[in-house]
């Protein structure tokens, strides 16, 4: 049921277009990782676009499209890919998207003890402001890592803003 509401969905030609645009992204993400540092990938995915029509001054996101953009890239990830662990992935599609969209974006990436040593993870803020994450799930993990580097004495994202639970 849940497949065919999102076959029909596509339908859509803006969905379409982001389904497309998520799937060339994640594929496009996951083979520069091979290849590049995270903080090279990171460089590559904030460079601007040479096209006039997605050149854009900072604006408000389009709650909407972030979260098909999210959903899309997260089938991608684990029904295409095969991903166990698609948070990576999903964020760096979604950094790249709001970053085209001129929308004031982070990634971060954090650890925390688990039974087989250290598991990662990877997520999203809007100007600061967690996005498709709830605290509570990030509370254990300790921020290793943030693009664009934000402040040094700042251990974890403020919890103001827009947020969105993760499904």
């Amino acid at each position: 049921m849940k497949t065919v509401r999102r076959l029909r969905e596509l339908s859509d030609p803006e969905a379409l277009r982001l389904f497309v645009w998520s799937l060339l992204t994640v594929l496009g993400a996951a083979a520069l990782m091979r290849t590049l540092s995270l903080p090279v990938l990171l460089s590559h995915f904030s460079r601007r676009s040479s096209r006039r029509s997605e050149r854009k001054t900072l604006v408000t996101p389009d709650i909407r499209s972030l979260d098909q953009v999210r959903r899309y890239s997260h089938a991608i990830v684990t029904s295409l890919l095969r991903s166990r662990r698609p948070c990576l992935l999903r964020s760096l599609v979604l950094y790249r998207y709001c970053y085209k969209q001129g929308v004031p974006i982070a990634i971060h990436f954090g650890v925390k003890s688990g039974s087989d040593g250290l598991d990662g993870h990877s997520w999203i803020t809007l100007d600061g402001a967690l996005f498709f994450e709830s605290s509570e799930t990030l509370r254990p993990y300790t921020v290793v890592y943030s693009y664009p580097e934000t402040g040094k004495d700042e251990v974890c994202p403020r919890q103001t803003g827009v947020m969105v639970e993760a499904r």
